[in-house]
């Protein structure tokens, strides 16, 4: 085992004191705060102060001294509320390309936060004693010990909390010369300690616990306040050593993703640029997976000839009838893909009531990023009625279709014919693609549902007659209709009509009504508690659970999961693109 801890010991001298000697008789002095240049003198020889100017004086020292005790307490009261402390990056090199952190104790902020939201949950309260002031290290320890049986000679308060710090991380550090070779990349841990040799000591006796049956368990290496888990010790050496040199806290990449994706909070991820072509080389056999997802045919009934079908699906190609790429070329399609990834990061925490998970990110992954952006996303469902219970809202601007299409073939590995799945939707459908699919959901699109709907009337593919489902659309209304007409909407029991720019379709006349009706959901509370940036979103996903009753219904019965389900407000997904290019998303969850 290997510590690299600084040097240590006490100061030169001895620490500073009050002067020696009794403290000065007399009045105290003060200074002058008219025009003179220096102090007025304590001698009564110069004749009296004159009470008014000693009471002024000793009130502005009063609130010159209240101000700095407050200013200072409020300081340290400040920090202790916002700050977060060191975090795991600090102890890896910047040759990392996959990170992931947990801190058990975050900012005071979070905590509360924290907990003030999950105490409202009965089956929180039931199952989790944790009260606010409990070490949540001990909870974890001690749960593990009693559910798995796991070490349980070990005494947390005497042999972990000594050492143990708040912080610990997961990462994949690639140890090469960054040619992007997997092999070179090694699995690590980082735990943060608070006493470096009662670290070397608590784990010596915990992982000899661990490895009573013989296994190796691997080695570590301490520096500073971190201690690195590696499979050997001489690889948790080179992670230190690399990192004493050139920290991951410090990398320009690491930093610009996680600022991007918003506050610190409970837990971190992060994956470098170096993620990208590291991940195309680990999945090489993707040809493989393609051959997978190939329909295979069914076996014939026993004195049956094959017969592969004729019937033809136009999304999936019949069974039998498809040319699987090779895994080289499979492998090369993705390669390609995430050459241009520029890395990403996620940060999960507690924020004014609710749970925030936001993610950044700036690079492709699945050629999807070829879609034209569009801050259309939440133009139509912020007019939606006010009861809505779930909406799903896109913006669009023109070529995304083919932009769509091309993004699938390119993620499928080249197993996806997609011109002649075209083909067949054309002759199925009758609609010429790309044109009426990019009309028929104009500019700005939401499906909704009415917070009245019955949960339980849905389940086993009922008739859909009544249902209070919809969808709404911003564009040219004149052709929106035509097209649907021209698919024989009515046939299939779709009621639509249009007012405005506006065309509203579903199976309920009475909720198409509603919806071409200038609702105002877009400005309610509820809505814009979770979805943030919603002027400027591509995509909103929207959750009301206080409206209406739909809630209740799909609870009904099970008074344990109704009590839990209580609690929740609302959820809403959005995404958009900054003006650096970033690519944000965020889920946010809301309690009452």
């Amino acid at each position: 085992m290997s510590s690299q801890l600084p040097p240590s010991g006490p100061p030169a001298g001895p620490p500073p004191g009050p002067p020696l000697g009794p403290p000065p008789s007399g009045p105290p002095e003060f200074l002058d705060s008219g025009s003179s240049s220096g102090p007025v003198p304590s001698s009564r020889a110069d004749g009296p102060v004159p009470s008014g100017g000693r009471r002024r004086a000793a009130i502005a020292g009063g609130a010159i001294a209240g101000i700095a005790a407050i200013g200072t307490g409020g300081y340290f009261a400040w920090s202790a509320y916002f700050a977060t402390g060191p975090q795991p990056a600090e102890a890896l090199p910047d040759s990392t390309v996959a990170y992931v952190s947990v801190d058990l104790d975050p900012s005071g902020k979070q905590k509360l936060a924290a907990l003030d939201a999950l105490e409202k949950f009965p089956a929180f309260e039931e199952n989790v004693d944790v009260d606010r002031d409990d070490d949540l290290r001990r909870t974890l320890v001690e749960l593990v010990q009693r559910e798995e049986g796991v070490c349980p000679d070990i005494d947390y308060a005497d042999d972990i909390e000594p050492w143990l710090g708040d912080r610990f991380a997961m990462a994949a550090v690639d140890l090469g010369d960054g040619n992007g070779d997997v092999d070179d990349v090694a699995a690590v841990g980082v735990l943060q300690v608070t006493d470096a040799d009662a670290a070397e000591e608590g784990l010596e006796q915990l992982l000899g616990c661990l490895g009573e049956g013989g296994d190796d368990l691997g080695g570590w290496s301490v520096q500073g306040d971190w201690v690195v888990l590696a499979e050997t010790d001489d690889l948790a050496e080179q992670v230190t050593d690399a990192a004493a040199d050139a920290p991951l806290s410090d990398d320009d990449d690491f930093v610009r993703w996680t600022d991007a994706a918003g506050d610190e909070g409970i837990l971190t991820a992060y994956a470098a640029p170096a993620a990208g072509p590291l991940l195309a080389e680990a999945v090489g056999s993707f040809g493989g997976m393609a051959a997978m997802a190939v329909p295979s045919c069914p076996a014939p009934a026993p004195g049956a000839a094959a017969d592969p079908g004729t019937d033809i699906d136009p999304v999936v190609p019949p069974c039998g009838d498809v040319e699987v790429p090779e895994p080289d070329a499979a492998a090369s399609e993705l390669r390609d893909q995430l050459e241009d990834f520029e890395g990403m990061a996620l940060k999960v925490r507690f924020d004014d009531g609710g749970l925030e998970v936001e993610a950044a990110t700036g690079g492709a992954v699945s050629g999807l990023d070829a879609l034209p952006a569009s801050e259309r996303g939440d133009d139509v469902v912020a007019t939606l009625p006010d009861d809505t219970a779930m909406a799903l809202g896109l913006g669009f601007e023109e070529g995304w279709f083919d932009a769509l299409v091309e993004g699938v073939a390119a993620g499928s590995g080249g197993v996806l014919d997609v011109d002649e799945m075209i083909a067949t939707i054309e002759q199925e459908t009758g609609l010429e693609l790309p044109e009426d699919a990019e009309a028929l959901l104009g500019e700005s699109a939401a499906l909704a549902v009415s917070g009245d709907i019955d949960v339980s009337e849905v389940g086993g593919m009922p008739d859909p007659t009544g249902l209070p489902v919809g969808i709404k659309v911003e564009g040219d209304t004149d052709r929106i209709e035509s097209i649907l007409e021209e698919l024989d909407a009515a046939e299939a029991g779709v009621e639509h009509r249009s007012e405005g720019d506006h065309v509203a379709a579903g199976f309920s006349a009475d909720y198409v009504d509603s919806l071409l009706d200038d609702g105002d959901l877009g400005a309610t509370d509820a809505y814009q508690d979770v979805v943030p940036e919603s002027e400027d979103a591509s995509a909103v996903l929207f959750v009301n659970f206080d409206a209406g009753s739909w809630l209740d219904r799909l609870a009904a019965g099970d008074d344990e999961v109704a009590a839990n389900l209580e609690p929740l407000s609302a959820a809403g997904l959005s995404a958009w693109v900054d003006d650096d290019d970033v690519a944000h998303s965020m889920l946010r969850i809301t309690v009452d």
